[in-house]
């Protein structure tokens, strides 16, 4: 990542305008996630008060709960974040970067979205494991700040060379939202701007359903609308993102995560009553899904079609996938 604004430097310490926004992001969340608990815990107290949030281990958490958990899902996203990055860009880092002495350099960047979340997740859990607590509760109570982090650190990207997509030609469209200039005063698409909105309407949706629902549903939820949007708006991005080959990565994770999600589920609902005509539909529409968004993301630089129209079918496709993942039908065996 290439920082261009530097708001303070003075010995080993260096303050970044990118690092401010994450680091507010990360303020807001833990808060939310607080408010949340406290929310959560009036709801399990009061007598008669039915809904989801009265089921055993849909209690609330403490002030100084949330704050642990908190530090347990920071500490796990900074290192799965980082270790993601450092396996997919090993060649680069041993060649460029001075080799496995750029690890444990955290100031010097380099972080990846989904070993992030995977990583704060795996935090979460152990923090679960230790305090005895249901993990998908915790999971669910986590799920709104984590997306409030991603759209700040989305919103971050506008600070650094990070975040943009396809050259905008159209002198017509030289304006914010169509597109930005970047350092040349080319005008790009600010794919960053979209990741953050896209993180923002995940972050409203994961906010009205805590407390409301089973638990668990609310990270289903979270992780299916993360990755739907994912492999879209990654196939808009021009800046330094990763890939292998024609491959990119975030949207290799994104597929994969969201097949996760859907094995998952088809887990819960066939255990027990086996496979049911929706089921066996779901399945299909996600496989056929996958098959679409491949086909147009290889056709992009070389089909004749419109790209516009190409990402509207890719949009559609991956709407449909993920109502596939998210729309259970009945109930699952117990």
């Amino acid at each position: 990542m290439t920082e261009l604004i530097v708001l303070y430097a003075e010995g080993p310490v260096t303050i970044t305008a990118y690092a401010l926004c994450l680091l507010a992001g990360v303020l807001l969340a833990v808060a939310v996630t607080v408010c949340l608990a406290q929310r959560m815990a009036r709801r399990s107290a009061i007598p008669g008060a039915g809904g989801p949030a009265s089921l055993p281990g849909q209690g609330g958490l403490s002030a100084a709960s949330c704050l642990s958990m908190a530090m347990a899902a920071i500490a796990g996203a900074i290192l799965g974040g980082r270790t993601f990055y450092c396996l997919t860009m090993l060649e680069f880092i041993l060649v460029d970067l001075g080799g496995p002495g750029f690890l444990p350099q955290l100031w010097q960047g380099g972080y990846n979205l989904y070993g992030a979340v995977l990583g704060g997740m795996a935090g979460i859990a152990l923090y679960a494991r230790s305090v005895h607590r249901p993990l998908p509760t915790l999971m669910d109570l986590a799920c709104p700040g984590a997306a409030l982090v991603i759209a700040a650190g989305r919103l971050g990207e506008k600070f650094t060379s990070q975040g943009l997509g396809h050259y905008v030609e159209t002198e017509a469209l030289h304006f914010f939202p169509c597109a930005v200039p970047n350092i040349f005063g080319d005008w790009q698409l600010p794919v960053f701007a979209y990741e953050a909105f896209a993180a923002a309407v995940i972050f409203i949706v994961c906010l009205l359903m805590t407390g409301r629902t089973r638990p668990g549903r609310v990270t289903q939820v979270f992780v299916t609308l993360l990755g739907v949007s994912q492999v879209l708006l990654e196939s808009l991005r021009e800046d330094e993102f990763i890939r292998f080959g024609f491959v990119r990565f975030n949207m290799l994770a994104a597929a994969v995560t969201l097949g996760a999600v859907l094995g998952i589920s088809l887990a819960r609902q066939t255990r027990g009553r086996g496979w049911s005509a929706w089921q066996i539909v779901r399945t299909m529409l996600f496989v056929l899904g996958i098959a679409l968004v491949i086909l147009i993301e290889f056709a992009l630089d070389k089909s004749p079609i419109d790209n516009r129209l190409l990402y509207a079918v890719m949009a559609l496709a991956l709407t449909v996938m993920g109502a596939a993942i998210l729309r259970e039908g009945g109930t699952p065996a117990a």
